[in-house]
């Protein structure tokens, strides 16, 4: 899910026994001897492990997956009003989660659309905590038809969890080219799941897929093992991310949109966030549209617009798609 980085990991990690190399390697010594015993099917899916474990706060939404070799995990195919809600504190939210064939959160059909707009991003894009046509991507479609006379095909790609690794996947995985591609990441990226990078997830996946051992079971237990804080993709990592979907992008055909993503905590004085900083970096020197939801939150002074620090209520995702469908009419104009 997006959320700031999950707290219970730093409760998995193995103590780091003292700052002395040489108690280090006495600490690590045990698990390097240990690997060869190991089968090479032991650390399976590890990032699907963890996304199922972890979920407590979103009761429901674990009938929403499934394994996936090269995304991690997906979206099921033609679910239909699942039941699930965002568990907080102090208040629930309840919402229902329908897929399409595709495994796509479901948007109703604009049948006499000739322009489709994909939406990758993460649970803001899929749309925890409300219904399916209360998302932002199904709200833009609304937008555009009823303020613009703009009618499109929005196909709603995001899947909680994601980082904007697996939506650079998942893109290379389409066969048709989208008119305009809306990218919506940057919190889950930040987050440390096992001390492994997805890149180097993917690579271990693979490798062990093939029977292979591979020198990154021995890099997550080195990296448990001692003060590392891996994050699934670095500062750089991200905005390479960012460059290869723009560059997919141009090599298709498609409009590329960054959307700079608000967060709660931003509402009241000024708060620069590192990746927000560098979607627009990227998207300047990219030539790329960025669409910066943050002055259109803080304007609005609603102080319902949010269900958590990240996560929008109906409200703050209906003010996402208005503010989005002004820049999106432009470029479809066009």
């Amino acid at each position: 899910m997006t959320s700031a980085p999950p707290q219970r990991d730093s409760k998995r990690r193995i103590p780091f026994l003292s700052a002395a190399l040489v108690s280090v390697c006495v600490a690590v010594a045990p698990l390097i001897s240990g690997l060869a015993a190991i089968p090479l099917s032991a650390a399976g899916n590890a990032r699907w492990d963890f996304l199922v474990t972890n979920l407590d706060v979103f009761p429901g939404t674990e009938q929403l997956f499934e394994p996936d070799e090269k995304l991690f995990w997906r979206l099921i195919k033609n679910l239909k009003k699942v039941k699930a809600s965002e568990k907080l504190p102090d208040r629930e939210y309840p919402f229902t989660v329908s897929t399409d064939a595709w495994g796509r959160r479901r948007i109703p059909d604009a049948s006499d659309a000739t322009k489709t707009v994909l939406f990758i991003g993460d649970s803001c894009t899929f749309g925890i905590p409300v219904d399916d046509d209360e998302t932002f991507p199904a709200r833009t479609q609304q937008q555009l038809a009823r303020k613009h006379d703009l009618t499109i095909r929005a196909v709603n790609a995001g899947v909680p969890g994601y980082s904007i690794f697996q939506g650079r996947v998942l893109l290379e995985q389409l066969q048709a080219s989208p008119d305009i591609v809306v990218v919506t990441f940057w919190p889950n990226g930040r987050s440390i799941w096992d001390h492994l990078s997805d890149a180097e997830h993917e690579e271990l996946l693979a490798a062990e897929r093939s029977g292979d051992f591979s020198s990154l079971r021995f890099t997550r237990l080195w990296r448990r093992a001692t003060p590392g804080n891996r994050q699934r993709l670095n500062d750089e990592e991200f905005a390479e991310q960012l460059r290869l979907i723009a560059a997919w992008c141009r090599e298709k055909g498609s409009q590329t949109v960054f959307q700079v993503w608000p967060a709660r905590s931003q509402m009241g004085e000024p708060l620069s966030i590192d990746r927000q900083e560098i979607i627009r970096r990227v998207g300047r020197e990219e030539q790329v549209k960025v669409v910066d939801l943050l002055p259109a939150f803080r304007a609005s002074k609603d102080t319902d617009l949010f269900a958590d620090n990240i996560h929008c209520t109906r409200k703050g995702y209906t003010l996402v798609a208005e503010t989005l469908a002004e820049a999106l009419a432009g470029l479809l104009r066009k």
